[in-house]
């Protein structure tokens, strides 16, 4: 169902002002850099007070971001919001170190930024919060400070538990291509020099200070390989109570943080509302794949309730709103998918109703069935498969999709032979759930440490497999993510592997289908011993697929689905000539090649991405990563990861009558393990005007804790 009415927000009423490095004070003394977009008083209404919207991330608003900062911060002036983006301490031109991502002294900064926003003489006093990723990440976490002028947040593909949802590790097993993609591009970002325009004379001595006290943060994310106080800092689980201030979840299915959008919706006690779509980590008006919508609309109505006290009808609206998907013939850069918009008054919708399939015999060996429980009598067996590193590549190439080269799964079925599959019969009629799927295991495995994946997939007619969820875990924190425990060769246990939150609608006649192996490459880092896995079904070993089975659409707990805006927001981008005259701004041709030694029975993905910027002021950034990811088979213990990072960036200095000063930041990382033992190096250099201004390298022997 469609709610046909208008669903009016903040109209572009006001001329807008910008005021550029706004030093904004921390309790400890540390100067954040802020610039800050303020309507300007209408003739009409001169004292008029406006909220203020708060942005912190890591992401040089004077460089890389500047462009899309000057978009959105136009945009939410012009309706009435100032908007502040805040660099987080030690990172473009705020004072500080950056030890380490989302630190309580980094948090702290956003409870005195929001609290200085509040008492600045423009503000009314009403203070929210926004970001996508790690603006996301901030919000929530300064959010669960409370404070007292803190009124709503909207974190954009975002998570609530910094250890089960995101980049470091999933499912207890270490990543590799998310986290290579973020780990040393952070270092290089990191580098980044403060804005010399801003900073004056000093500017390359504060700079020299802080690449010297400013650590790899990797190296502290690979030692602490299971929960515990370090990723509790900076989760908002397990204390969802902790936030009093509104909330607006916006995530994707093709996202890696779907989980923690339908989680804070369950377990938050403040006024919450979320909305899924069907995109990768981007904006959802223009993330594929659609359909797409205009989400900075619905963010502004969420900000007029919230902020502004509007009677809008957003309360009235239900709380949870999903993008249904259903079959598309699998494609790794798909532009739409198919499907449609539901909601319901909650979630989990009370309608909802756990349904199992038992794993049972097939016609051929490791090509069972999925079946109704009991309905193939005392249907026990037992099927084996040994440990395969190299298995998973016909998935996505990240837990999260995002731009090419970040792509989508393809078919699934050459990936299929490194496991059993289980596939029900054809369906009568269609299914639809909404939900965290569950396949409960009774496996015995001769390793004492290995990890068992999970794809849930839709069996078309035609035979083509389409990944629906996944799920992973390392078998050692099938009790717990805090104390994990060896596995017990030659003993039968039960371990249930929870997946991805999935709103799917298999059609009539497709058939459900999950896989299992023991790798998802280049995802994860493989488990370290050769293994035999043995699967035990029947009645005394019931392995199951369990189902969160919802209504129809306009079935019972369904309800209106609001009318949103379809046409992209209008946003204004900034253009500019380049200063340094060398032509318009080039894209690298993006890389995701997989490449099958097979006679070292090696298997090495390749990526690259990468590309120029002119940033609204001329100035011209380059940004680029090439990552090479190897695993053995014969070899589990044995893995590389090399990953190296080109940023190029142009400063104003005074005193050189319009020269540019030319810097080149490089990051390389290395990362290779043995059965007991990761390696980890990693190097730094930056030139300015080519000679050598830092360097510095870090390399650690990290032992590996039962991953």
């Amino acid at each position: 169902m469609t709610d046909p009415e208008p669903r009016p927000a903040s109209e572009p009423r006001h001329e807008v002002e910008v005021d550029w490095d706004v030093r904004i004070p921390a309790r400890d003394g540390v100067e954040l850099s802020a610039n800050i977009w303020r309507p300007l008083p209408r003739p009409d209404d001169p004292d008029d007070k406006v909220p203020a919207i708060l942005e912190m991330i890591p992401y040089g608003k004077d460089s890389w971001r500047r462009a899309s900062d000057i978009t959105r911060g136009e945009w939410f002036a012009a309706r009435g919001y100032a908007l502040c983006r805040l660099d987080v301490r030690g990172t473009g031109s705020s004072g500080g170190v950056a030890i380490d991502e989302y630190t309580a002294d980094e948090t702290r900064d956003g409870y005195d930024a929001v609290e200085w926003l509040a008492a600045q003489p423009w503000c009314d006093g009403a203070v929210g919060m926004w970001g996508i990723s790690y603006g996301g990440f901030t919000a929530i976490q300064v959010a669960a400070l409370r404070p007292p002028h803190l009124r709503a947040i909207v974190p954009v593909m975002a998570t609530d538990d910094r250890y089960l949802d995101d980049v470091h590790y999933r499912g207890g097993c270490v990543t590799v291509s998310e986290l290579s993609q973020y780990a040393v591009s952070q270092v290089a970002m990191n580098a980044m020099p403060p804005d010399a325009a801003f900073r004056g004379t000093p500017w390359r001595k504060e700079w020299l200070a802080r690449l010297d006290a400013t650590p790899p943060w990797l190296f502290a994310w690979l030692r602490q390989q299971t929960d515990g106080p370090y990723w509790r800092q900076g989760s908002l689980a397990p204390d969802y109570d902790a936030i009093e201030a509104a909330i607006f979840n916006i995530g994707g299915w093709q996202d890696s943080y779907v989980d923690p959008a339908f989680r804070m919706q369950a377990r938050c006690a403040a006024p919450s509302h979320s909305l899924v779509g069907n995109w990768v980590h981007s904006w959802p008006h223009e993330a594929a794949p659609g359909p797409n919508l205009d989400e900075l609309h619905e963010i502004a109505r969420f900000f007029d309730r919230h902020l502004r006290g509007t009677d809008n009808g957003w309360d009235t609206e239900p709380p949870v709103v999903w993008f249904e998907r259903e079959y598309a013939p699998p494609a790794p850069f798909s532009v739409e998918s198919p499907g449609r918009w539901r909601a319901a008054s909650a979630y989990p919708p009370s309608e909802t109703v756990v349904q199992a399939l038992s794993l049972g015999t097939g016609a051929v060996p490791l090509a069972g069935r999925l079946v109704q429980p009991g309905a193939d009598g005392d249907d026990s067996g037992i099927d084996t498969f040994t440990h395969r590193p190299t298995a998973g590549t016909r998935g996505p190439l990240s837990w999260g999709a995002g731009d090419a080269p970040n792509g989508l799964a393809r078919d699934l079925r050459r990936d299929e032979d490194a496991g059993p599959t289980y596939t029900s019969d054809p369906l009568d009629g269609a299914l639809e759930i909404l939900g965290v799927p569950e396949v409960v295991i009774h496996v015995e495995v001769d390793a004492t440490v290995a990890t068992l994946s999970v794809r849930l997939s839709d069996v078309a007619p035609d035979g083509s497999v389409a990944l629906v969820s996944a799920g992973v875990l390392n078998l050692t924190h099938r009790h717990s993510h805090a104390d994990p425990e060896p596995m017990r060769p030659g003993v039968v246990e039960e371990i249930r592997v929870p997946l991805r939150t999935a709103g799917y609608r298999w059609l009539r006649g497709h058939r459900i289908r999950i896989a299992l192996a023991s790798s998802l490459w280049p995802v994860l880092w493989p488990s370290p011993f050769p293994a035999t896995f043995r699967v035990h079904r029947g009645p005394a070993t019931p392995s199951r697929l369990e189902l969160p089975v919802i209504p129809p659409a306009g079935g019972p707990g369904d309800a209106a689905v609001p009318a949103f805006r379809t046409e992209p927001p209008d946003l204004h981008w900034p253009a500019a000539e380049p200063l340094d005259g060398a032509g318009p701004a080039v894209t690298d041709p993006p890389v995701w090649r997989i490449d099958e030694d097979v006679i070292r029975g090696s298997v090495t993905v390749h990526v690259h991405d990468g590309g120029e910027s002119i940033v609204p002021d001329g100035r011209r950034l380059y940004a680029a990563e090439t990552l090479r990811m190897t695993a053995w088979d014969r070899d589990p213990a044995r893995a590389e990861l090399d990953a190296n990072v080109v940023y190029r960036w142009q400063e104003r200095e005074s005193g050189r009558d319009g020269e540019l000063t030319r810097i080149e930041i490089r990051a390389d990382s290395r990362q290779t393990s043995t059965a007991t033992d990761f390696d980890l190096t990693v190097r730094l250099e930056v030139d300015v005007d080519g000679a050598r201004f830092f360097e510095r390298s870090w390399s650690e022997h990290i032992p590996r804790h039962l991953v």
